[in-house]
């Protein structure tokens, strides 16, 4: 369904059983968790969902019962995204785990998460603003973007309120948003989010963030599948001399340290998509900016603990579920997420 050029999916709680609106809003959220009903499963269930594609971003309102939410590591690897999540909570509580990090987020607090990596929540009866930003449009550094899975903005901040207030608005604006005014929204949203997220990793970890290095990270991104990205290419562009790159990244491991990192973590993102046939670690390494496939396999198991062909075995079961996902014709949110674009 569109409204003027954009996509929308809407659930309605009023015009289902609940059998069937807990099976729209499984469905519909699919790609981003496994929804689990609490305490005594459908017979108090309730779901309504607003949620709209705007190119750039999506966003959308939620009320729903309590329930559990969980991103397994089989459904990010289903889902080969590595966007932000960035959730309002108007109403209701959650406690969450992103990854290992523990807290709880109340009324008026804004939570985010990583989609490249699994979480769970344990959450009241709510109503939530979600907003989902692919990662080139958060103006951090790719370091600091890192640490915000499961990152909390206090909702009485200022700029908690600020960031609160925007999410509402535009919440409430979407079916109007198409084309150049959606791409608009995303930059406005874009910059927003990036203070509102930045002011909350200084608060709790007391980061500096250098500009310099901010841009040339940015830079790595944009380049890790490049094979020729290096140190050298690094100080070309930058009319940077080695010694001053070097000082940048001293204190991140250094430059070699940071771009084999950023190609692993890149890599491991893209498991699912290389397939389990013979080649198919060499696809991996060359499509991630690797010398050689041996080159690619010491790293990665020295990384992650286990080898490459290891790691795309164990990726089948987010195989399996990302076609079930794709074949359900009620979830639109992937291919909405496939296809989101910066702005820039």
């Amino acid at each position: 369904m569109t409204t003027e050029n954009v996509e929308q999916q809407i659930i309605r709680s009023s015009q289902l059983s609940r059998e069937e609106n807990y099976e729209y809003w499984r469905m519909g959220v699919a790609s981003l968790f496994d929804a689990i009903p609490s305490g005594d499963g459908l017979d108090a269930f309730r779901a309504d969902l607003a949620s709209y594609n705007l190119g750039h971003f999506l966003i959308g309102k939620s009320s729903a019962s309590a329930q559990r939410f969980v991103r397994s590591k089989e459904r990010v690897a289903a889902t080969g995204v590595d966007h932000l999540l960035v959730q309002l909570y108007v109403k209701g509580e959650c406690a969450y785990n992103a990854d290992g990090g523990v807290a709880k987020g109340g009324a008026g607090d804004i939570v985010c998460f990583d989609l490249s990596r699994p979480m769970q929540s344990q959450a009241t009866d709510m109503d939530i603003v979600s907003l989902i930003l692919p990662r080139s449009m958060i103006r951090l550094p790719p370091r600091v973007i890192d640490g915000l899975h499961g990152a909390r903005v206090d909702g009485s901040s200022a700029l908690g309120v600020l960031l609160g207030e925007h999410m509402l608005t535009m919440a409430k604006i979407a079916p109007k948003l198409a084309g150049p005014e959606g791409k608009l929204a995303g930059e406005v949203a874009s910059a927003i989010v990036s203070s509102g997220l930045s002011a909350a990793v200084a608060a709790e970890r007391e980061a500096l963030m250098d500009i310099n290095l901010q841009t040339i990270q940015i830079f790595i991104e944009r380049n890790l599948t490049n094979p020729l990205l290096s140190a050298n290419m690094i100080t070309r562009h930058f009319a940077l001399s080695r010694s001053a790159l070097y000082r940048l990244f001293e204190p991140v491991g250094g430059i070699a340290n940071y771009i084999r990192e950023r190609r692993l973590q890149f890599a491991h993102l893209k498991l699912t998509s290389v397939g389990s046939s013979r080649g198919s670690v060499a696809k991996l390494a060359y499509a991630t900016g690797f010398a050689s496939e041996n080159a690619f396999s010491r790293a990665f198991q020295q990384h992650f603990g286990i080898r490459p062909s290891e790691a795309i075995r164990n990726a089948e079961a987010g195989i399996r579920l990302k076609t079930d996902l794709e074949t359900n014709d009620f979830n639109l949110m992937q291919g909405w997420l496939d296809k989101l674009r910066a702005t820039s």
